[in-house]
């Protein structure tokens, strides 16, 4: 796994988490809060970024030239 893929899902996993935090202190409801970060999450899960790190993950080849593997 790249150092890129690695900051890439510490991203959305640390994001993640200070959305919940801070929106349940906002709104002080969690099905809102649960709503909200669902749809940040399937909007930054759907991101082409995240979309070649999960195939990497799954093992897909990189055929777009996108990295140069040295």
């Amino acid at each position: 796994m790249r150092g890129r893929d690695v900051r890439a899902i510490l991203f959305c996993v640390a994001t993640t988490m200070l959305l919940f935090v801070v929106s349940f202190l906002l709104f002080r409801n969690f099905i809102v809060t649960l709503a909200l970060v669902a749809g940040y999450d399937a909007w930054l899960l759907t991101r082409p970024r995240m979309q070649r790190v999960f195939r990497r993950l799954r093992g897909d080849a990189d055929w777009s030239g996108y990295f140069k593997n040295d």
